[in-house]
């Protein structure tokens, strides 16, 4: 999960990763989680279907999802990374745009118009953690970053993708470029940096979920996650408010 900075209802500010308790904490699940899934030798990129198999649902639904995701785009400007997550966004990239149909298991009231059958799809899914409508502008690049939770995977598929010089990632030494109606699935715990190079803007959908692992560490990663579940609501309001 991305680290954030963000205040509560009470005053107070919460910094860090909104899925981890502290850093201690958080760096000892990474090496048990990664640990658990073959450490360094694991793979930069997985298959989906394998590891996702709600991937063959967002698929099959590819079509009503790519209509509501470029009509959410014209009609709306995204929300800047600054604006949601300014200590995220110096690292990684200020002007990446996003939007949060859901986040943390909380739904963003505007999805109920905007992308409705994408939010009731992901509702259905318990291992669905985020789905988030990220949008690459000409010219801007995410820099090299490592995630910094080692519970999620992160599932992609492109929804715009410019032909002439087409955007690509990434991954350790393993590159991949988007194509409109295809999935991939990344662990983002690698290093990984993000290029858009071509003169028209890359829209993708990103869905995070719970990395697969055995019983015991899974429901250790999911009450971890669930202990982050009340910021859910107040980012899904930094990336609506811009």
């Amino acid at each position: 999960m991305d680290r954030v900075s963000i205040s509560s209802t009470g005053g107070g500010v919460m910094k860090g990763s909104i899925s981890k308790n502290n850093a201690f904490i958080r760096h000892l699940l990474n090496k048990i989680f990664l640990f658990s899934v073959g450490g360094n030798k694991r793979p930069p990129f997985l298959t989906p279907s394998e590891v996702f198999p709600e991937s063959k649902i967002i698929e099959a639904n590819f079509l009503q999802i790519h209509k509501e995701i470029s009509s959410l785009i014209n009609k709306r400007e995204l929300t800047p990374y600054k604006n949601i997550d300014p200590v995220r966004a110096a690292e990684v990239s200020e002007n990446w745009k996003l939007y949060y149909a859901w986040f943390m298991w909380e739904e963003n009231t505007l999805a109920h118009t905007d992308c409705p059958t994408l939010l009731k799809l992901v509702k259905s899914m318990p291992n669905v953690i985020n789905a988030t409508v990220a949008v690459l502008e000409p010219r801007v690049t995410l820099a090299a970053h490592e995630g910094p939770y080692a519970g999620i995977l992160r599932y992609h598929i492109g929804i715009e993708v410019p032909k002439k010089n087409p955007p690509y990632i990434r991954v350790m030494n393993e590159f991949h470029t988007w194509q409109v109606g295809k999935s991939i699935v990344l662990d983002d715990c690698y290093e990984h940096e993000v290029y858009n190079e071509a003169d028209d803007k890359r829209v993708i959908l990103m869905i995070d979920f719970m990395r697969p692992m055995i019983t015991p560490l899974s429901f250790i990663n999911l009450c971890c996650l669930k202990m982050k579940k009340k910021w859910g609501g107040v980012m899904i309001k930094k990336a609506n408010n811009h």
